[in-house]
């Protein structure tokens, strides 16, 4: 890394920056362009040592360039797109720049609450550092675990909002400048309102802006005698109006004292749009605002318009030889892709609301195609009959999903010489469309008449091309996939050998590249499913590229396994070496995982010596990629004409067949397994779900499936109850699938507006049955007069009916039935609001919704302002004196007014008013930089062998390409901070390192993710795991107490890594010397283990034995022994008696018994004491037998299992005996009071 300082022209004169030498000038360009004290600077040039500096050019290929090295900003003269650029990050600045008119715009996008949460935190500790009884010491005073999660406690308050500086700001009514003008250097016609009231004709000239003698009845745009000019607009207006410069500078002192992160605007990533929303009132009078396209797009609208098939390919075609022409090459495909999947989004959201011409408008709907912003759109349905056979519309809507997917594929895959399409899918308001960049030449007919595909099937398979130019690419593909070149039979029964599926196409464009095109079937159909679950909506489901991948290692790991015994019996040793069909011979050590293999060639090597000095033969087997290899095209309608044929077609379906009974067989135990034994976690939420399955190569059809393979815990009690957690989760996202599929069907067809009433009438028949049992949804009038074509059968689906729709989905798609009364048994109304919510883009009014009739009268709603009840679930109180009575009073005027408060009540869950936008769902198949991957794992690989420095090195380095190729704000550098963070949190002397990267990670995360994605609350774990570690207890148990809200949100109660999060607590706030708290903390912790995984469990001893020292803080001996006797007993039976964790649970047990014995003799004594002084006075003293001497302090404790660090409290405290006091043989068997009387000599 480089400390550089940056000479300005104006104040504050000069900046430093960090950044790393391999960034290029235009990263510090962009530096200073986001940097609050240099905002000004917009049309500038970076100059070193008198040469200006090309901006592609990186640091460490400009000679000179050295740390503290001093880099000049000089201002250059602006063109018209600088000028108008300029004027945008000016109304950016002061507020009046807004996405109102973005058609993709999310309500209340990319908001954080960290910062909040450690202000909260540091409250916590000044209070407790003040030791005033009277305020809260910790943030988990008050927490009721057992109280209903609700929507209140986990909602981020809104950012305040930007001052308003102008009242307007944008073109005047002389825009734009005659030509005479413009060839004297004019620009832009501004006209600036200022809050003084003053109106000011400003000219945009090359040289900067000045104040004009134009006003709204004379146009003259020369510069007004005595008037002030300025290279940046925002200087000229800070002179022209005093509270415009008050105002902007206590907004820049605002965002002075608010994390970077917290302000930026992502380039490459769109921000997080949440479920529930606040709706936008922040609205400003400016008439400029409708001037802002014309700002961004030109007169003419050129700098929006592109060519994005010959960007993207072109970028693809750039050199990658270096590292320095990788990371670029990288990061221009990242923001390209980025562009294209913001435009397209754009352009599909147009479309579904009949915004955009097609360019077949005599076709049906579902046939139309669209031409927009240089984008080529279509629906995902079968409007031409393409799919009928297979489906129609439930198969085109597959097929174009799994087109994507292989699009994806092929992208990272990122073969050279071959062109995927950019495609993007956009769900939106019940609607699939397809985005793509148009293949150059695809609406042209070749002159000779041939057809422009050359590989593959042409006019429904009846032709057959396969162009030798087109091969050698498509092998490469096959050979990634595990395909085997196969044969086809066209119309004449003619045949032809394809690398890849008869339905994946090689188009060859007038552009001369040659193109891949619709990869819906890279691996083959799943025969199993099909033929075995009759009834699917479609019979185009093929297997995941992830299962093939999992299946074809088993057999390498076979194959591997056969031939090493075979030559090891010969007495020869062998090895095996990768060798790929399609490319250069690559050399590995591959005993487990390579890619496909031949036959093996072998070759013989220089002898090796044996374990008993004997010469060894070793045996060099080298194997490419097409022994174990699959044909896509079995099950499809081929018919083989030779004998010859048909053997090996009936070999490619038997190969075919058991991949996809290795679904079933295999992979879906080997994932139960793996949520039972520990090393899977059980999922969060869908989404976590579906990305896991979907890792393991496990189609979400098979959710049904999976259920069924769960053993059941009331069946067999060896089971832990985890798994019927998990069961619960699978079945939940059954039911959002389903009905996510049942209301895109329900509206699709739909007028925009009208959809919030069918969606709230949904949601009310199936979350808010227990308010209202039998919810109507009464249409607006005026829109039924409006739209009298459409038909408005969802008003009248009663609840059964809606919920029938649900149930035949999850029984059609997922082959699982949800039995009778699902809704009301099945149904956990807050998690599946949130899910379904998402899947479907709905954002709905941050408010409290009454799920049952049992919930608070009283809605809290949460306003822009953040006004919130005092004291909520999830937030310490922080009034106290006049504000708690007056709270009271409040409390009083609220119970008085119950019974009008009641009548007021809502007739049902959900109106239509609540829904109050919608987002579009965008699918992308953006290409992963593998460059940065490859950086943190050599880091990573790096420490673990003992080289630290490179190790450190390679981890910044990574962090620096994910920052430059994706840009500061994006989920991908929100993964690469944690990954860090949790590395650095294993080094020594790098704690303040694991803060700072965990705290960015959050901040990125709940940006990029979403406050309340799965992934954001492991990322608020991790963060306050190492603020604990760092020593900052307070702020930890702030952190802990935010992810423990939004995780019951998102997933409810009893999750099994509760357990682990409870006892996290516990162990902060017993670090805080807090104990009463912690003991109750770590008792939450065990009765949730108990439950879930066992009273007998090794995890339910581990909790004991902390309980026990917990207990042992809070002077209660005698409890102490009976939950170290419980852990000792279950450490025992289950892990034997010699295992270290027995051992130490004996010795804690021996030394705790020894304490409440000396314990129960002391108060034992002390009451005959008394006794015998209530003798004496009353004349009846009788002699009475010593019990015993007092017995001596307890030896130093060990240490405890799983607690290890905390045990010095507990050692401090504890008073015991000499060990051989009491033997152990008897600790186990006999109470307190029996050890008592034997050591009195009265048992």
């Amino acid at each position: 890394m480089l400390n550089l300082t940056v000479k300005l022209p104006h104040e504050p004169g000069s900046i430093k920056i960090m950044v790393s030498k391999h960034e290029t000038f235009n990263d510090i360009r962009q530096s200073i362009l986001d940097l609050p004290s240099t905002v000004q600077y917009t049309c500038f040039s970076l100059w070193f040592s008198g040469s200006k500096l090309n901006d592609f050019l990186e640091l460490d290929s400009v000679e000179g360039i050295h740390n503290d090295a001093t880099l000049e900003l000089h201002e250059e003269a602006y063109t018209e797109r600088e000028a108008r650029l300029h004027v945008l990050k000016v109304r950016d600045i002061i507020g009046l720049r807004s996405s109102k008119n973005d058609a993709i715009a999310a309500l209340s996008p990319g908001l954080s609450a960290l910062e909040s949460v450690e202000v909260s935190g540091e409250l916590f500790k000044t209070n407790a550092s003040e030791g005033d009884a009277s305020k809260v010491h910790h943030a988990m005073s008050g927490f009721e675990r057992d109280a209903a999660p609700t929507l209140t406690e986990i909602f981020p308050q809104p950012e305040p909002a930007t001052p308003q500086c102008l009242k307007s700001l944008g073109l005047s009514m002389w825009h734009p400048p005659p030509a005479n003008l413009r060839l004297r250097g004019d620009l832009l016609y501004l006209q600036v309102h200022t809050l003084e009231g003053t109106t000011f004709h400003i000219t945009s000239h090359i040289s900067g802006f000045y104040v004009s003698n134009s006003s709204s009845q004379k146009f003259d745009p020369s510069r007004k005698p005595k008037s002030s000019a300025a290279h940046s607009l925002l200087v000229l207006l800070q002179e022209l109006s005093p509270l415009f410069a008050s105002q902007l500078q206590s907004w820049q002192t605002e965002l002075g004292r608010r994390d970077p992160l917290t302000v930026y605007t992502p380039t490459n990533a769109m921000l997080a749009a949440p479920f529930i929303a606040n709706p936008d009132h922040a609205l400003i009078t400016d008439i400029s605002r409708t001037q802002e396209q014309l700002l961004l797009g030109g007169s003419d609208n050129l700098d929006t318009v592109r060519d994005w098939n010959e960007d993207l390919q072109s970028t693809r075609e750039m050199p990658r030889a270096t590292i320095a022409e990788r990371i670029l090459r990288e990061r221009l495909l990242n923001k390209l892709s980025f562009d294209f999947s913001e435009a397209a989004a754009k352009g599909a959201v147009h479309i579904v609301r009949e915004e955009v011409p097609a360019l077949n408008p005599n076709e049906f709907r579902d046939a139309q195609i669209f031409l927009y912003n240089g984008i080529f759109f279509s629906f995902g349905a079968d409007g031409m009959g393409t799919f009928e056979k297979e489906g129609g519309d439930y198969a085109a809507r597959y097929a174009v999903g799994k087109d994507l997917a292989g699009v994806k594929f092929v992208t990272q895959l990122d073969v050279e010489g071959i062109y995927p399409l950019c495609t993007v899918i956009v769900d939106y308001c019940g609607r699939r469309v397809v985005a793509q960049s148009p293949v150059p030449g695809i609406f042209r007919q070749r002159e000779d008449g041939t057809h422009q595909i050359v590989y593959g099937g042409v006019e429904e398979r009846k032709i057959i091309a396969n162009s030798s130019a087109f091969k050698p690419y498509f092998e490469k593909v096959a050979e990634s996939l595990h395909l085997k070149t196969h044969t086809v039979w066209d119309q004449d029964n003619a045949p032809f050998e394809l690398a890849t599926s008869l339905e994946t196409k090689g188009l060859q464009g007038t552009d001369g590249r040659k193109y891949i095109i619709d990869l819906y079937r890279i691996t083959p159909l799943d025969i199993e499913f099909l033929e075995l679950e009759a009834g699917y909506p479609h019979n185009m489901a093929v297997l995941r590229t992830e299962a093939v991948d999992e299946w074809w290692r088993t057999q390498i790991r076979a194959w591997v396994s056969e031939e090493t015994e075979k030559y090891k019996a010969e007495g020869k040793e062998v090895r095996f070496i990768y060798k790929s069909a399609t490319a250069q011979s690559k050399s590995d050590d591959v005993a487990e995982e390579s890619s496909e293999a031949t036959a093996p060639t072998t070759t013989e090597e220089e002898s090796a010596e044996g374990a008993n000095g004997e010469k060894k033969e070793v045996i060099t087997v080298s194997f490419n990629g097409f022994k174990y290899a699959v044909n896509p095209d079995v099950f499809s309608g081929q018919l083989p004409l030779t004998e010859a044929d048909k053997e090996e077609y009936a070999a490619d379906e038997a190969t075919a067949r058991s991949v996809a009974k290795f679904v079933k067989t295999t992979l879906i135990p080997n994932f139960i397994d793996d949520i039972l034994n520990g090393v899977l976690s059980v999922p969060l939420d869908g989404t976590q779900l579906s990305k896991i399955m979907h890792k393991r190569g496990i189609n979400l059809r098979y959710l049904g499936a999976v259920l069924d393979a769960i053993p059941s815990a009331e069946a067999n009690s060896k089971i832990p109850k985890k798994l019927s957690l998990f069961k619960v989760m699978v079945e939940q996202e059954i039911i959002v699938r389903s009905a996510k599929h049942a209301i895109n069907e329900l509206i699709r067809d739909l007028p925009t507006s009208v959809i919030p009433y069918a969606a709230a009438h949904v949601f009310n028949s199936i979350l808010g049955l227990k308010y209202n049992s039998s919810p109507a949804i009464a249409v607006d009038e005026g829109l039924s007069a409006l739209y009298p074509e459409v038909a408005m059968e969802f008003a009248r689906l009663s609840a059964k009916d809606i919920q029938q729709l649900i149930s035949s989905e999850a029984k059609n798609r997922f082959r699982y039935d949800l039995g009778e009364e699902w809704a009301e048994k099945k149904v956990r109304p807050l998690q599946l609001f949130r899910e379904l919510s998402i899947k479907l883009g709905f954002q709905w009014r941050a408010k409290e919704y009454n799920f049952d009739k049992t919930a608070s009268v009283v809605t809290a709603k949460i306003e822009d302002k953040g006004t919130r009840p005092e004291k909520v679930n999830g937030e310490a109180a922080k009034k106290q004196g006049k504000n708690r009575k007056k709270h009271s009073k409040q409390q009083l005027v609220v119970k008085e007014d119950t019974a009008a408060v009641k009548k007021a009540l809502p007739a049902t869950t959900f109106s239509a008013d609540d829904l109050l936008n919608i987002v579009p769902i965008i699918k992308d198949s953006t290409m992963k930089s593998v460059l940065a991957e490859e950086a943190i794992e050599a880091g990573r690989i790096s420490i673990m062998q003992g080289q630290r420095e490179i190790g450190v090195e390679l981890l910044l380095e990574s962090l620096s390409l994910h920052e430059q190729v994706y840009g500061i704000l994006h989920p991908e550098v929100a993964r690469a901070y944690s990954q860090l963070s949790m590395i650095y949190s294993g080094l020594d002397d790098s704690q303040a390192a694991t803060v700072e990267y965990a705290r960015k990670a959050v901040l990125i995360g709940e940006r990029t993710l979403g406050f309340d994605s799965a992934e954001t609350v492991l990322l608020y774990l991790n963060l306050a795991l190492a603020e604990h570690a760092n020593g900052n207890a307070h702020v930890a148990l702030a952190l802990v107490r935010r992810a423990y809200n939004i995780w019951r949100v998102i997933c409810g109660d009893g999750h099994p890594d509760f357990v682990t999060t409870l006892n996290n607590a516990a162990v902060m706030l017993q670090s805080l010397s807090v104990f009463k708290d912690s003991r109750e903390w770590f008792e939450a912790s065990l009765e949730l283990c108990e439950n879930i995984f066992g009273p007998k469990s090794v995890s339910t001893a581990t909790l004991y034995f902390q309980v026990a020292q917990a207990m042992v803080l809070t002077q209660d001996s005698h409890g102490a022994v009976q939950k170290m006797r419980e852990a000792y007993t279950i450490f025992r039976d289950e892990l034997g008696a010699e295992d270290n964790n027995t051992i130490e649970a004996e010795k804690w047990l021996v030394q705790l018994t020894q304490s409440a014995v000396q314990h129960a003799r002391q108060t034992q004594d002390a009451e005959a004491k008394k006794a015998r002084q209530a003798a004496i006075v009353n004349g009846t003293a009788k002699s009475v037998k010593p019990v015993g001497a007092t017995a001596s302090a307890a030896a130093n404790t060990a240490k405890a299992p799983s607690s290890a660090g905390r045990r010095s409290k507990t050692a401090d405290i504890l008073n015991g005996v000499p060990a051989g006091e009491i033997r152990p043989s008897s600790i186990n068997t006999k109470s307190i009071e029996d050890l008592v009387k034997y050591i009195g000599g009265s048992n």
